[in-house]
């Protein structure tokens, strides 16, 4: 793996409060070499040691781009949902921006029967089957393909687990 030259500026990264870590009571002792003080209840991370490894990440995520490796972003928190879906549309990459379901990595067979089943109600609701059935049974189907969209929408077109996931918190 070469290294590359990221421009990370440390006083970017202090805009964006990337330096406020947990709560003092809420940590884990592995996590002391990567804090630098403890400020009005809350750790503060190392800024230095935090851009040395960003930019150990960013060289394997364009390493493994180069390679045409296959990446699912995770973001599920309110103020990431958004930014999530549109990187991740931009650089053609699989996203997960609502809930994660338990075990869709993990239990691929069943979460690989769910999207075929929302690839099936799609196609059926494009050809206009949806119309020749009764109301509610159209309604529930309808109902049923909103929340397959909602939370599968991003993987929808995954066949097989990702090389790598990268999740944002």
């Amino acid at each position: 793996m070469t290294r590359r030259y990221w421009n990370i500026n440390l006083k970017e990264m202090i805009e964006a409060g990337v330096h406020f870590g947990h709560g003092i009571k809420k940590w884990n002792p592995k996590m002391a070499p990567y804090i630098s003080a403890k400020r009005k209840g809350t750790h503060i991370t190392n800024l230095a040691r935090t851009a040395r490894f960003l930019s150990e990440a960013c060289d394997l995520v364009f390493d493994a781009a180069s390679q045409g490796k296959s990446f699912l972003i995770v973001g599920t928190k309110k103020r990431a949902a958004d930014l999530v879906a549109s990187a991740a549309i931009r650089s053609r990459c699989h996203y997960v921006n609502k809930k994660w379901f338990s075990g869709m990595l993990t239990n691929w067979s069943i979460t690989k029967t769910r999207l075929s089943q929302f690839r099936d109600l799609r196609a059926e609701e494009k050809m206009g089957k949806f119309h020749h059935l009764p109301k509610r049974d159209a309604a529930i189907l309808k109902r049923k393909l909103s929340t397959l969209q909602r939370y599968l929408g991003g993987i929808k077109y995954m066949t097989r687990l990702p090389d790598i996931v990268i999740v944002l918190d």
